[in-house]
């Protein structure tokens, strides 16, 4: 493959967010060019295996993760190369720079990235605008979702008013919403998880989008909640019954972990920061696991963390995952691969 014998050697000699930011400027000037979108997508989409959930249909399973696209420049490009939805961000409410440079980190050997980025972005009206101009709502072939995180100053007393605050400036360009409360790279973050603050958060959660329901006079965008793999079973028993309870739509699972498997731990010097990829599968389909038996498969799942070749996807729709999201497996595969890994696919649960 051109990708993997010409292009990834001579990106992989760059720093990581470098390579990265290469990639994004790459990608935006392909979403500018509409033909060659609109051709790309008619061999590269595939739309045998449509999957239904949260109210949505999707034409295919794979899903781009949140952190590829943090601003929305290219969903057009995305959606071109046959990704069957993108969710973009993690955005918060004010533009904020992220963590100091170099905040990302890849390890071949593992087929794994660390990074610590800390939703470096460039604020949420920023989002909806490039939204508003390259990937309107009605010109979309594939759903659009939009991740939403805490600002680094906020307090966690005031995390709320954040998450309120990027839902109604995102909720217009919106497919479904994300609420993201376990990045390890914002401080505290994971901290919204637990019983002090996970209770009022989601409870605040579902009366703002009850209230902006009733003011737009339309039906809120269905809102997911993205958990950390690191939470033990009992957590995670309460922080899904919370989810349920307070009537979110759905859960990704899982997002970067903190806790590299020995084998991993042994053989490189790691960074602070999450890990993705390969090194995390087995703890995200344990807790996909989980997350399906505890609510009789009837709360959907976006699986998340490990995808890195068919049979690892194919792992994590037996875990009972609906449909999944990739991120390190493109850098590590190449723009292609999104099409690729569709068309093979079989057909996953609807609900």
């Amino acid at each position: 493959m051109l990708y993997n014998k010409l292009i990834r050697p001579i990106l992989f000699t760059l720093d990581p967010e470098t390579a990265h930011e290469w990639g994004i400027q790459a990608l935006s000037i392909l979403a500018k060019a509409s033909p060659v979108c609109s051709l790309l997508k008619r061999f590269l989409l595939c739309e045998k295996n449509p999957v239904k959930a949260f109210g949505l249909t999707f034409p295919n399973c794979i899903g781009q993760a949140a952190g590829l696209d943090k601003d929305g420049l290219f969903p057009a490009s995305s959606e071109a190369l046959g990704f069957g939805f993108v969710e973009v961000g993690t955005v918060t409410p004010l533009p904020q720079s992220g963590n100091d440079r170099p905040r990302l980190f890849r390890f071949p050997q593992h087929l794994a990235l660390v990074n610590r980025m800390g939703f470096n972005n460039r604020g949420a009206e920023a989002l909806k605008q490039s939204l508003t101009e390259k990937f309107p709502s009605h010109l979309r072939a594939i759903p659009l979702g939009i991740n939403l995180g805490k600002g680094k100053s906020t307090p966690l007393s005031d995390a709320l008013t954040d998450y309120c605050s990027g839902f109604d400036i995102a909720a217009s360009q919106a497919d479904y919403i994300t609420i993201n409360i376990s990045s390890p790279n914002t401080p505290d973050l994971r901290k919204l998880q637990k019983g002090e603050f996970l209770d009022p958060l989601l409870l605040g959660i579902k009366e703002h989008r009850n209230k902006w329901a009733k003011e737009n006079n339309r039906v809120s965008p269905p809102c997911l909640l993205k958990i950390s793999p690191d939470e033990s079973f009992k957590d995670l028993e309460i922080i899904i019954g919370k989810a349920m309870e307070y009537q979110f739509d759905g859960v990704i699972a899982c997002n970067t972990s903190i806790k590299p498997p020995e084998q991993m731990k042994k053989s490189v010097a790691l960074p602070d920061g999450g890990i993705s990829g390969k090194p995390i599968e087995t703890r995200a389909n344990q807790v996909i696991k989980f997350i399906d038996r505890l609510t009789d498969s009837k709360f959907p799942i976006i699986g998340s963390g490990g995808i890195y070749d068919y049979d690892s996807a194919q792992r994590k729709l037996d875990s009972g995952a609906c449909l999944l999201q990739i991120y390190t497996s493109v850098i590590y595969e190449g723009p292609l691969w999104p099409s690729r890994l569709a068309k093979r696919m079989p057909l996953a649960k609807s609900f």
